[in-house]
């Protein structure tokens, strides 16, 4: 089940998350940890491969970020990933450029989320990545 974040309904439903963790906090933590080092990069070279035309990066960078969003409980920001990957595999970019900005919208709240989860974790549950 989702929970409400400042904006309204949470980017993230957490229950699915939680299960993909096995319910491990720790672990649950460090995928959300990594999945912050790694999709902001991935956002950031899908806009470029957009803005340039390259059609097949676009479709290969959504394609990532479309299977860590789902596998991490945001399949609505999912489906906008998707919509980008079958864009990019068709190399029919036109039109998309709505889909990106509504694709970086739902990316920042899923990272803030993500941040303020990892810095305060719900009342109950500890979500802390590990150190090594």
């Amino acid at each position: 089940m989702a929970e409400q974040d400042v904006d309204g309904e949470c980017p993230i439903d957490l229950e699915s998350a939680r299960e993909y963790a096995g319910d491990d906090e720790a672990l649950l933590g460090e995928l959300f940890a990594v999945f912050l080092q790694e999709a902001r990069g991935h956002v950031t070279a899908l806009r470029d491969a957009f803005r340039a035309g390259r059609a097949g990066d676009v479709m290969d960078l959504a394609h990532t970020l479309k299977g860590s969003l789902r596998l991490l409980g945001a399949p609505a920001t999912a489906l906008l990933a998707e919509q980008l990957e079958i864009g990019g595999r068709s190399s029919q970019l036109e039109g998309l450029g709505p889909v990106v900005e509504q694709f970086d919208k739902e990316m920042a709240r899923v990272f803030q989320w993500v941040e303020t989860r990892l810095t305060t974790p719900a009342p109950g549950k500890t979500i802390e990545p590990e150190t090594a």
